[in-house]
């Protein structure tokens, strides 16, 4: 169907797709973290016999490079480069209705991506524009009337809404929630395995924010419905698998069925060693987690995960040895720590566990400089991540404590102010603290710190409020 190039009819602009749903407003997580966990995926794709189409990630990745997230310089041509992958991993689908979803969104996109474009002729941006608004009425305006073929199609088109709203942090979590339910209603026998088990994973989120540190079965039911669900459609998603062993594992009556599934999966590549290797640090199993990593560290296209994962059970081995009095083993543990969150920054020099735990190496080694430079960068580029800014802020409070001789003074008390600051406005706009009870031990922290700090030093108004302030969120 030919189009008036002329004309200024800009009914695409209404077409789904990425730019118009709002994905930018009240994100919790980094965007660059974002843009490196999806190339991750991508880069062990190769080791992973995927039987659902990519299309919701390579389009999310795509839009992510013309998007109007804060500090994006848009890349135009690398956002292209993804569009094309989609287009192409949209040919192998064989529904027509779900390949013109993913089409449709595609090029809207690439409508979107063409109005920010600066450089080039403007009769070849017409061209452009009126062979797009082509390839979009073939795959999405001529099904609007009718009313079937338009459900679906809308449908196909939210569970790629979805896919994204589900990485962007926790306010996003409802919303992609409902999109990933609607579109299981409309497409019931089409339902993907991958959609069980983000709904699962949605669920089990947006549950942590109220089920406590040791949850009853009760509270992960949901959760472990849609894993179950996902592998009855696909008993090979060893992702899923994993996933399910994970939620079990949490609660100690059901931990023995959680360690014979996480043993029934035997995939080899790199997601399920960073899960198996989840697991076994959760149940304190420090041997079969290195056992699982250094079968994983065998293998090709390994993540920075991957390696914070070796990170973390040396930083637990080396609590363990401290606690035992064995200072040699403390020392090589440590080294073994500095080793593979090396081996981590290198890939993701954003990945803000790593960079926490960096911090912490300087500290103790007495390298104070360099500690408090690193917790600096974190508190700036993980500003708009309330979680994560906690963390940091808390952290960066303790050095300074740490710093001053373990001493309270103004600059200390003025840190676990931030903290508290942050944790009320997280308390205010989502009611909890989130999935990590340690959040809830950093704020208690803090706040019995600057107590104890302000009756010393009669500070009444301040002691006062701060009072008033955290009871105002329910703290």
């Amino acid at each position: 169907m030919a189009t008036n190039v002329g004309s200024n009819d800009d009914w695409w602009e209404s077409v789904p797709c990425h730019f118009i749903w709002g994905l930018e407003k009240k994100v919790t997580v980094n965007f660059q973290s974002v843009k490196t966990n999806l190339d991750s995926k991508l880069k062990t794709r190769k080791d992973v016999d995927w039987a659902d189409s990519a299309c919701d990630l390579l389009l999310f990745r795509g839009y992510l490079e013309v998007s109007d997230f804060v500090g994006v310089q848009s890349n135009i041509r690398k956002a292209e480069h993804f569009f094309q992958e989609a287009d192409r991993e949209a040919m192998k689908t064989t529904d027509e209705l779900e390949r013109n979803a993913y089409v449709t969104i595609a090029t809207a996109n690439r409508l979107w991506a063409l109005r920010k474009k600066t450089t080039g002729k403007d009769k070849e941006k017409l061209n452009d524009r009126a062979s797009l608004l082509e390839v979009l009425e073939d795959s999405w305006k001529k099904y609007q009337d009718v009313d079937d073929s338009r459900e679906k199609i809308n449908a196909y088109i939210d569970t790629v809404a979805a896919f994204a709203m589900s990485r962007l942090g926790v306010f996003k979590y409802k919303e992609a929630e409902r999109r990933y339910r609607h579109a299981m209603k409309v497409l019931e026998q089409s339902v993907k395995s991958s959609w069980y088990q983000s709904l699962g994973m949605l669920i089990g989120r947006q549950s942590k924010h109220t089920a406590g540190p040791v949850p009853q079965y009760s509270e992960i039911a949901n959760e472990v419905e849609y894993y179950k669900k996902a592998l009855e459609i696909d008993p090979n998603n060893q992702s899923a698998r994993c996933d399910l062993a994970l939620a079990l594992g949490r609660v100690p009556d059901h931990v023995q069925e959680a360690k014979q599934i996480i043993q029934q999966v035997d995939q080899k590549y790199c997601e399920i060693f960073v899960k198996k290797a989840r697991f076994f640090r959760g149940q304190e199993e420090n041997d079969k987690c290195i056992e699982v990593l250094r079968e994983g560290e065998r293998q090709t296209s390994l993540t920075a995960n991957f390696y914070y994962q070796f990170a973390l059970v040396y930083k637990d081995l080396t609590r363990i040895a401290h606690q035992q009095g064995d200072y040699q083993m403390k020392r090589d543990y440590r080294e073994k720590e500095d080793q593979y969150l090396d081996e981590c920054l290198n890939i993701d020099p954003m990945n803000v566990g790593a960079l926490s735990d960096r911090a912490i190496l300087y500290s103790m080694r007495g390298k104070f400089e360099e500690a408090e430079e690193v917790y600096l960068d974190i508190m700036n580029r993980f500003a708009s991540s309330p979680f994560d800014l906690l963390t940091a802020q808390y952290r960066y409070a303790r050095f300074i404590v740490h710093r001053n001789a373990r001493c309270m003074d103004e600059t200390s008390a003025n840190a676990f102010e931030e903290v508290i600051k942050t944790a009320c406005f997280i308390l205010s706009t989502m009611g909890s603290l989130g999935d990590d009870t340690a959040n809830n031990k950093y704020v208690i922290d803090s706040k019995e710190r600057l107590e104890q700090y302000y009756q010393t030093n009669d500070a009444r108004q301040k002691l006062q409020d701060l009072r008033n302030r955290t009871s105002s969120v329910g703290f």
